[in-house]
C-alpha cells in the first residue's frame, strides 16, 4: 500500500493539494479537535477529557492495545472487535471523527460483529478526544491537511501490522481474511476513508492513493470539500450515509444537502447512498462518544427533537444496510445483495440509491 508517503517533499505537495479539502471539513466533517499548544486554553468543565478515560472492563471478543510507529514516533491505539467463534472473518477498519476516540462507531461495530464481520478501530493523535482541551479553537485547528495526512499514515501502518500478525498466525489476528478488508469512518473519519479510497488531490507529484488492500468502503457523513472532482477517481465500492439534518455542528451548513455531492460525484457503477429524513450528524456517529455534539453545545445550539425521536428508526436502518453492504461487498453474500435491492423499513422520505 503506497499512499501518503513519509518523504517530506511529497508530503508537502499533498498538503498543498489537500489543504482546501481539509479546511472545508470544519463545515463538513465534524468530530474534530487537535490540541495546538499555542492555541490551547482551559477546557470547559463539561468537556471530554482523554486523561479521564478509564481502561474499559473486558468485553468478550474485544481486544485493544497500542502500536508504535517508530518512523513517526507516534502511538496508534487500536481496538479489535471479533465475532463469536473461530471462523475466518472479514474486517473493517474504522476511523473516528475529529474529537473522537476508539469508542466512535461502537454501535455499528457490534451490529457488524453479530453478522460475522470484525472491526479494527483506530485512534488518531492530534485529532482525537484530547483536542477538546483546546475548546472551539482546537476543533477548528484540527481540521487540517496535516491531520488528514497523519490519519492516512495511521491507516497504512495499522494495515501493515494486522497483515503481518495474520500471516504469522498470531492469536485472534489469524482469523482475519486479508482479501476481505473494508474501511469506514464518520465525519473526518469519512474524509480519511475517501482519501484512502483513492481521492485525487490534483497534484501530479502526489502519491497514488488507489492502491491499497481495501475491497470496499463506507463513509458516514462524508463531504466533497473544495475539490469534488477528485472524488471521480474513486472506483471501488463506496457507501455514503447521510441525512436531511446532517449539517455542520460548528459551521454554516445547517442541513445535509451539501453532503449529497459525494454520491453525485462518484463515478457510476459501484456506489450507493442511504439518505435518512430527520437524521443529524450525531445519528451517524455510532454512539459511545462523550464528545459527540459538544461543539454544537459550545455554540449554544440544542439538538433538534426530530433526530432523537427517530433515533431507533435511523439506527436500525444504518445497521441493517451497512451490514448487508459489507456482507455483499466483502463476502459476496448474494442474500445481502438481494436485500439491498429493496431495503425494508424505509420511511417515505428516506432514500436508497445505487448507481
Amino acid at each position: 500500500m503506497n499512499f501518503l508517503p513519509h518523504d517530506p517533499a511529497r508530503r508537502a505537495l499533498l498538503k498543498r493539494a489537500s489543504v482546501l479539502t481539509a479546511a472545508s471539513t470544519v463545515g463538513a466533517a465534524f468530530g474534530a479537535a487537535a490540541a495546538f499548544p499555542a492555541r490551547a486554553q482551559s477546557a470547559p468543565a463539561s468537556a471530554p477529557d482523554a486523561a479521564a478515560d478509564a481502561v474499559p472492563a473486558p468485553v468478550p471478543g474485544v481486544q485493544q492495545g497500542t502500536w508504535r510507529d517508530q518512523s513517526r514516533l507516534r502511538d496508534i491505539p487500536w481496538r479489535l472487535r471479533l465475532p463469536e467463534g473461530d471462523r475466518p472473518v472479514a474486517l473493517v477498519v474504522f476511523s473516528h471523527g475529529l474529537g473522537g476516540s476508539l469508542d466512535g462507531g461502537t454501535e455499528w461495530a457490534q451490529a457488524w460483529a453479530d453478522a460475522g464481520i470484525a472491526t479494527l478501530h483506530l485512534q488518531h493523535a492530534g485529532s482525537d478526544r484530547a483536542i477538546w482541551r483546546g475548546g472551539l479553537q482546537g476543533v477548528k485547528a484540527a481540521a487540517s491537511a496535516e491531520q488528514l495526512i497523519e490519519r492516512g499514515h495511521d491507516v497504512q501502518f495499522a494495515v501493515e501490522q494486522l497483515l503481518k500478525l495474520q500471516k504469522d498466525g498470531h492469536g485472534a489476528w489469524a482469523r482475519v481474511r486479508p482479501e476481505a478488508l473494508g474501511m469506514s469512518g464518520h465525519s473526518f473519519g469519512a474524509q480519511t476513508t475517501l482519501a484512502v479510497a483513492g481521492r485525487d488531490f490534483r497534484e501530479r507529484s502526489a502519491p497514488d492513493l488507489t492502491e491499497s488492500h481495501f475491497k470496499a468502503f463506507a463513509a458516514f457523513s462524508p463531504s466533497a470539500g473544495h475539490f469534488p472532482g477528485g472524488i471521480k477517481g474513486i472506483t471501488r465500492p463506496m457507501l455514503c450515509l447521510t441525512g436531511s439534518l446532517d449539517g455542520n455542528p460548528i459551521g454554516q451548513e445547517r442541513d445535509g444537502r451539501y453532503r449529497r455531492a459525494v454520491y453525485d460525484t462518484l463515478p457510476a457503477g459501484a456506489k450507493a447512498q442511504l439518505w435518512l429524513e430527520g437524521a443529524d450528524h450525531m445519528s451517524f456517529g455510532g454512539g459511545g462518544e462523550r464528545g459527540a455534539g459538544f461543539g454544537q453545545r459550545l455554540l449554544g445550539r440544542a439538538r433538534e427533537p426530530v433526530p432523537e425521536k427517530l433515533a431507533a428508526h435511523h439506527a436500525a436502518l444504518i445497521k441493517s444496510i451497512s451490514t448487508d453492504w459489507w456482507r455483499w461487498r466483502l463476502l459476496e453474500d448474494e442474500a445481502a445483495l438481494t436485500r439491498l435491492k429493496a431495503p425494508k423499513g424505509l420511511d417515505p422520505k428516506d432514500e436508497w440509491l445505487q448507481g
